[in-house]
């Protein structure tokens, strides 16, 4: 079986050092549109992290190493002598000419330069928990990543920044390969019953015959499993584009992002399908569906969810409250990451 590694990033937004210099590069269009760039993005949420790490020794004990992935910082309570723990520090990897970087897009599109990563590693966010247990062909089947199957094309492309964005994956991807034949030699994939169920399998062929085009961006804000060859492969073909990228020190429209790799390995067809039922569910942050959300954890009825912050949450010390009381219902002991 092959070596399965995770790789989280995390940063405390709180920090003075860090706000200072991120106030030093910031400018009035980094600011401009949606919540790319919003102070949500960037809360530290410490306490929620210890639960991750317990998620992940609980309910994914089979995993070969964690990178830890940050500017420099860690909580206090992190064990860093953990055997299967590294700690990352973004000039470990990226480039100098690229630092400092507040863009999660560069953090992630320069993975393949991690010291010691493995080929299959799984791409979470801090946001992003385990809540059951999970195999290791919950990410990867045969070595090949377990990807959504969806052909729709999504109705928000160009919708705000994530969306604008994930259409510059697509135009990459389509520049890249013959997708009609691509979905076609890949029919048993993409048509596959047992995996994706009738109703999708029909919508697949329906969209395949009327637009003959893979979409990009109906991958579920959820980990997501990766081949580091493939992102080389990307740098190879595009290295202009990817440097490019590289140099933006926040996130902008004219992007791209770690879709990309999803979309490129289904093209070439290096994917196992599956539904978006079967690998857990996202949730945007509000006091609407606190409760929802942490009936789920407390039920554990996802495999994994998404605690998806957003500028419009309020109240966003009292739903973090109920979220931690709910995740220690399920994760009351501490994990051997923690002092």
């Amino acid at each position: 079986m092959e070596k399965i590694d995770f790789v989280v990033t995390w940063v405390d937004g709180t920090d003075p050092e860090w706000l200072a210099e991120k106030r030093k590069w910031q400018t009035g269009s980094d600011l401009a549109g949606d919540d790319a760039n919003n102070e949500c993005r960037y809360r530290p949420e410490a306490e929620m992290l210890r639960y991750w790490f317990r998620a992940v020794e609980r309910f994914a004990p089979w995993v070969n190493k964690i990178h830890f992935v940050t500017c420099g910082q860690k909580p206090d309570w992190l064990n860093v002598n953990h055997p299967k723990l590294s700690l990352v520090n973004h000039k470990d990897y990226i480039p100098s000419e690229y630092l400092p970087t507040f863009n999660s897009n560069v953090i992630e599109l320069n993975y393949h330069r991690l010291p010691g990563l493995a080929e299959h590693f799984v791409l979470f966010n801090d946001d992003v928990f385990l809540t059951n247990s999970v195999l290791p062909d919950f990410f990867f089947n045969n070595g090949m990543p377990v990807l959504l199957s969806d052909l729709r094309y999504s109705n928000k492309v160009g919708y705000n920044n994530w969306s604008r964005t994930v259409f510059n994956d697509y135009c990459l991807v389509k520049n890249s390969f013959n997708i009609r034949k691509s979905i076609w030699e890949n029919k048993r994939k993409w048509f596959n019953v047992k995996e994706l169920g009738l109703k999708r399998v029909r919508q697949n062929f329906v969209c395949y015959m009327a637009n003959k085009t893979l979409p990009v961006g109906i991958y579920g804000h959820v980990a997501l499993p990766h081949l580091k060859s493939s992102l080389q492969e990307v740098w190879d073909r595009y290295p202009d584009i990817m440097e490019q990228v590289s140099m933006y020190k926040f996130r902008t429209d004219d992007q791209v992002n770690q879709w990309l790799l999803c979309a490129w390995n289904q093209a070439k067809g290096s994917f196992y399908p599956v539904h978006e039922s079967k690998i857990g569910k996202n949730f945007s942050l509000s006091p609407h569906n606190v409760d929802e959300l942490c009936d789920a954890v407390r039920s554990q009825k996802y495999p994994q969810v998404c605690i998806n912050d957003t500028k419009n949450n309020t109240e966003h010390d009292r739903c973090m409250e109920e979220i931690v009381r709910a995740f220690d219902t399920i994760l009351p002991e501490k994990s051997s990451f923690e002092n």
